[in-house]
């Protein structure tokens, strides 16, 4: 059942659904639970006892400042739909003791209108706008757990899984999407338990109907205008790409290729995706001036040129915008040492391998999504994480690094969350912000991941998911909007197969993940770190121009640098350091570099592959690595069957 079937004996259900919650709560007595509860809010109260949710908990947590609330409130299509159809129907409600409300797809309270004793009394539990009512945050209760079963639910006092509701019955529908039929809110009807009727729940369902309704006609006549606008923009447009957004800068129709370069779906929101910010300031800056055609500026997004933006008009009112493409190759970058404007013009690096591990960061960092570095050490990680944040919407904002290898693990709690005055013996009087909030806006480099304690790992993965944190020895939450760049030179799949790390971090944190070579893959890209590492260190100890001797310059080229790009750096200050003249000679490098020069040459001769045969292996290691070990996508990459693939790998000896 639905709705409460009858209002006969209500105290005496009242007193029962209180035992019933007491013995839930407590785990004890269950089959009695069971075989007493309704199914769905038997359901709901497990979803929200594996959420964590207090059952104790007098009063639901806020979700939208005023600020927030008032933002939301101009631009939600919803909002300006419901609100004319409740305030037309409430005074039909007035003197039943009950309130009616409004909420967004996330369970948060938009808009309330009722009686101002009833609201007063509900106020005890935060039952007002801005507030957080989904199952989460506010346990079973009718708003949030009709939009998580995507059905109408009235809940009747001690079925609310949270006490401070008890006093309270609400009924709830959701309201649904005329296009692609996805929640995208819910009308409550809430008062006292003492007037609980069945029928409020169908007055909630009607409600909810006719906002659909109302939805559903503005959306034919203006889906209909633009779907014809798309249409003509095509044909006029032939060879370039055409987008058409709705008012508030929906995707509504797009070509395959946007779709798939830009990541665009119908009704992508592209105010939420930072990769679009410039277009979205220009389209805002159209709508104050709707008559206005731009189309000479230069306006990039990712890989391609906007030539042309025109505001779409319906009954004189901007029913939406229609944006022409044309694609443009981006110039691999030229390394330089020189500061540049562009920050990824500071990396170095020509060779093909590296330069796709760098073009993959330069476009996943205007994305607002995890990024995992992966390499061995020394192969620059952290200057990579450190180029992504400076080319990022965040590049004003603090970033903050922090080497989960190099700290005492009973340590990292503290230093990533921070802590109260007198969480522990030697804590500071003021206590201390935690590596989270100081990153507050900007970006967190966590290095070296795979060292985090797995006890530790849990809490790392709420922040995540919660955007908050609560310093050691507080039970406060600490909101936070921080982008994550993690960097490891660990498998983290053979560290989850052994426990040590957690397969939901992994995930949480794999959104993108980058493999950068070790500098020995890369050998093109020696001769000119080698020369940077040079001019930095004869400026750094005041001597004149530097060069190397040609035998010295062939050793840089042939050594497989086990350290990678650190150890060649700390190779060259020491050679800057001895030397004696302005020739860099194989003597003023560090003499284990030439102990290991023999015995490279003695193991290169016993290599039992030709260099052909070398250069497919690098190869294949390549491909495996960009498609994740996808054999399928590798073999048809290579244009070679997979049984072949699979007896190169054997022949190899190349294993996951």
């Amino acid at each position: 059942m639905i709705a409460i079937f009858s209002i006969q004996n209500l105290p005496d259900r009242t007193k029962e659904l209180e035992t019933l919650w007491e013995w839930f709560v407590t785990k004890s007595k269950e089959e009695e639970v069971i075989n007493k509860i309704r199914k769905n809010i038997l359901d709901s109260w497990k979803r929200c006892q594996a959420a964590g949710v207090d059952p104790k908990q007098l009063q639901t947590k806020p979700a939208l400042s005023d600020l927030q609330l008032n933002n939301l409130l101009e631009e939600s299509e919803l909002f300006q739909v419901a609100k004319p159809i409740i305030d037309d129907l409430y005074p039909k409600m007035t003197g039943t003791g009950y309130l009616i409300t409004l909420n967004d797809q996330y369970g948060r309270m938009i808009y309330l209108k009722g009686e101002s004793h009833i609201m007063k009394l509900a106020e005890k539990m935060n039952f007002a706008p801005g507030m957080d009512w989904s199952e989460q945050a506010a346990g079973t209760n009718a708003i949030g757990t009709s939009i998580v079963t995507k059905s109408p639910i009235q809940i009747l006092s001690a079925e609310h899984f949270c006490q401070g509701c008890h006093p309270w019955t609400c009924s709830s529908a959701p309201i649904f999407h005329p296009l692609t039929k996805q929640v995208i809110g819910a009308i409550d009807i809430t008062g006292l338990w003492h007037n609980a009727q069945p029928h409020t729940l169908g007055f909630a369902v009607s409600i909810a109907q006719m906002i659909e309704k109302q939805l559903e006609y503005a959306y034919m006549q203006v889906n209909s205008f633009l779907t014809e606008y798309y249409y003509q923009s095509v044909k006029k447009w032939k060879s370039h790409h055409v987008l058409v957004l709705t008012h508030d800068f929906q995707v509504f129709k797009n070509d395959g290729a946007l779709f798939d370069s830009l990541n665009l779906s119908p009704l992508t929101k592209l105010k939420e995706k930072p990769l679009f910010r410039s277009l979205v300031n220009e389209l805002t800056t159209m709508a104050n001036f709707p008559r206005q055609i731009y189309y000479d500026k230069q306006l990039y997004v990712q890989d391609f040129e906007v030539i042309y933006l025109e505001p779409i008009l319906f009954n004189r009112e901007i029913a939406g915008y229609m944006i022409v493409f044309k694609e443009y190759k981006i110039a691999t970058p030229i390394p330089s040492a020189s500061i540049d404007k562009d920050p990824w013009n500071n990396i170095i690096g020509r060779s093909e391998i590296f330069i796709n591990s760098l073009s993959k960061c330069r476009k996943a960092a205007l994305a607002n999504v995890p990024i995992l570095l992966m390499g061995e050490s020394g192969t620059g990680k952290e200057v990579i994480a450190q180029t992504i944040h400076e080319a990022s919407h965040r590049k004003n904002q603090p970033f903050i690094a922090i080497n989960c290898g190099a700290i005492q693990k009973e340590l990292i709690g503290s230093e990533l969350f921070g802590y109260e005055r007198g969480s522990f013996t030697g804590a500071r009087k003021d206590g201390k912000k935690g590596k989270f909030e100081e990153a507050n806006g900007g970006t967190l480099f966590l290095d070296e991941i795979g060292e985090m304690p797995i006890d530790l790992q849990v809490h790392l993965l709420r922040v995540l998911q919660e955007k908050e944190v609560t310093r050691i020895g507080s039970s406060k939450p600490i909101p936070v909007n921080v982008r994550i760049i993690a960097a490891t030179n660990k498998d983290l799949h053979k560290l989850i197969q052994q426990g040590q790390f957690r397969d939901d971090l992994f995930f949480r944190l794999n959104v993108v993940t980058v493999n950068f070579p070790p500098l020995r893959e890369r050998k093109e890209d020696i001769p000119l770190l080698a020369d940077y590492f040079l001019k930095q260190f004869a400026e750094k100890y005041e001597k004149q121009s530097l060069s190397f001797a040609k035998e010295t310059l062939e050793f840089l080229n042939n050594y497989r640098w086990p350290g990678n790009i650190r150890e060649l750096q700390n190779a060259l200050e020491h050679a800057v350091i001895f030397s004696d003249t302005s020739i860099i000679n194989l003597v003023n490098l560090p003499s284990y570099l030439l102990e290991n020069r023999v015995e490279e040459a003695l193991s290169e001769q016993d290599d039992e592959f030709s260099l052909i045969e070398q250069e497919e292996k690098k190869i294949l290691l390549q491909l495996l690595n960009e498609t994740n070990w996808n054999v399928s996508a590798v073999a048809k990459r290579m244009n070679i069957a997979r049984s072949t693939l699979y007896r190169k790998l054997k022949k190899y000896e190349i294993s996951s």
